[in-house]
């Protein structure tokens, strides 16, 4: 028992590690895919993207897991013409079930108005 006791506490320590090391790749691959980019559009675009997998990660965790639920509930309304096929829409969706709060919500639209903006301007802005 005694044995066990004293393993217990370096067993969650290199829990916590392996996590924050996990925690830390995932942060380094964000920041590559951000920093590929040259130009403000490129860095907005793929910021939305970027976003638009965070999105979909966490509307997935609303959702039932069963494979029937998946397959003919959840995937049609995800796939780019069902109702939830809008990013702008899955944000709504996630805001609304309080996955998100409101200044994670609001900041997305303005990252996505951003981006937009951008879509309609002539110009190349650099870094």
């Amino acid at each position: 028992d005694q044995a066990q006791d004293t393993l217990r506490p370096n067993n969650r320590l290199s829990d916590m590690q392996a996590t924050m090391e996990q925690t830390q790749a995932f942060e380094n691959r964000v920041l590559e895919r951000l920093n590929a980019g040259k130009t403000v559009r490129s860095f907005l675009i793929t910021a939305v993207e970027l976003l638009t997998e965070a999105v979909n990660l966490l509307v997935l965790q609303v959702f039932r897991k069963d494979d029937y639920a998946v397959k003919y509930a959840v995937e049609p309304l995800l796939d780019g013409d069902g109702p939830l096929g809008d990013l702008s829409v899955r944000l709504k969706l996630i805001y609304g079930l309080g996955v998100i709060n409101r200044q994670e919500y609001e900041d997305a639209e303005l990252l996505m108005a951003l981006r937009e903006e951008l879509n309609h301007d002539g110009n190349e802005y650099a870094f």
